[in-house]
């Protein structure tokens, strides 16, 4: 009974070992792309193969995986993430325009130094913030700096900031000044544009018509922007000696004005005498009414025995509300040419730079002053005003809190 029944048990399993595949074959495997998301999905995949994915537009990245948004750099809603362009792209437009407009005074004194047609510019943008810009371009006062050494004071030198950089730029979004109504004043007389005489240098004839030529400007500026909130009075290289005059004038045609001045690249500028610039320019001719009755030290302005700190304590004992900052370089090789050409000693122009500054300030006046190392001359017309950074500080960021009402601390370059 026993054993009929361990017979019937053994048989039993091999029959269920037959029947189940147990008898030493193997079941074949079938191999295909188990992912349901891929292109060949193979239900009846027992064993996992290769899968291909759907790419529509064929840049490698994987329709799942695609990442829609704005893939240009150049708009406001610039996605770096996104791998597909979803026509997104929102692009930043000026406010206001970025043409220039030009105008020719009617004043028969205005003119270039060689006779020539004079004109400036104006932009219209934001009626509460007034830029007014006095270019630069050399100077001379006789006859060898005026027809060998200084080529843009003795011909129709013509100026359109059409294209130009730095604040000037009005097509950047990163311009602080970019909504600003501004007039252009530029430059071909010579003289700083303070002068106002016709000189015989030689066989040439110089018209040093600076002052008529950016007092026309000056009166626009007053006449379509004087109910503005904010002034800024900017100038570069020989523009930037002119703008304190200017800002006075201003001051004085709009009591109470909120006037910010600019000086950039002419802080270490000394006359010391040897040239008499009064008669080479007619300075006489210009009057600076304001100026009327101040003095220092016991003495008035004085053009040829001057540094630009004398403009300034002139200026701030005006009107103290006046802020003053300024630019220079170190090494400015533009100006230690025409600091030479003075005859000024061969002091670092580095420290001139830097007493100027302190002059100031030892008579009680706040001034913001930037000093970068090198030997370039003029910062607020080239891109260079969006590039520059020293001690850590970027230009532009400094300039951006002075403009805006703050007193920056000084940034003065120490490997000079």
């Amino acid at each position: 009974m026993k054993r009929t029944a361990t017979q019937a048990t053994s048989f039993l399993l091999i029959v269920s070992m037959l029947l189940s595949g147990c008898s030493g074959d193997v079941v074949e495997e079938i191999s295909g792309c188990m992912d349901e998301l891929a292109e060949n999905y193979n239900p009846d995949a027992t064993a996992e193969g290769e899968c291909t994915y759907p790419d529509s537009d064929g840049d490698g990245v994987w329709d799942f995986d695609e990442i829609p948004g704005c893939m240009d750099s150049d708009a406001t809603n610039y996605d770096p993430g996104a791998t597909d362009d979803d026509l997104s792209c929102d692009y930043w437009e000026p406010t206001y325009t970025d043409q220039w407009e030009k105008h020719i005074p009617e004043n028969e004194e205005c003119m270039c130094s060689d006779g020539s047609e004079y004109s400036f510019y104006s932009r219209e943008g934001d009626s509460d913030v007034a830029v007014l810009f006095l270019n630069g371009g050399g100077a001379c006062w006789d006859e060898f700096t005026c027809t060998i050494e200084n080529s843009s004071s003795t011909g129709a030198y013509w100026q359109n900031p059409t294209g130009w950089g730095g604040i000037l730029d009005l097509t950047n979004r990163e311009n602080p000044l970019i909504d600003a109504s501004m007039v252009f004043v530029p430059y071909c007389t010579g003289d700083v544009h303070m002068g106002n005489a016709t000189v015989r240098y030689g066989d040439n004839v110089m018209q040093h018509k600076g002052y008529p030529n950016a007092m026309t400007a000056f009166d626009h500026f007053v006449e379509t922007l004087g109910s503005a909130t904010t002034f800024y009075v900017l100038g570069s290289s020989g523009g930037a000696i002119a703008a304190g005059f200017f800002a006075g004038n201003l001051a004085e045609a709009i009591p109470g004005a909120n006037i910010t001045v600019f000086h950039d690249s002419t802080g270490g500028v000394t006359s010391t005498g040897t040239v008499d610039l009064n008669a080479s320019w007619g300075l006489q001719n210009a009057t600076q009414s304001w100026l009327e009755g101040l003095t220092y030290n016991g003495s008035s302005l004085n053009w040829n025995d001057m540094t630009s700190a004398h403009l300034d304590i002139f200026l701030s004992m005006y009107d103290p509300t006046i802020r003053i900052g300024r630019f220079d370089s170190a090494q400015d090789n533009t100006m230690r040419y025409f600091n030479g050409l003075l005859d000024n000693p061969p002091e670092d122009y580095n420290w001139r730079l830097r007493v100027s500054e302190e002059h100031i300030e030892s008579e009680g006046y706040e001034i913001a002053g930037y000093i970068a190392p090198g030997d370039g001359h003029g910062i607020l017309f080239s891109s260079w005003f969006y590039e520059l950074e020293v001690e850590g500080v970027k230009f532009m960021d400094w300039f951006i809190e002075f403009i805006e009402g703050g007193m920056p601390e000084d940034v003065w370059c120490t490997s000079c």
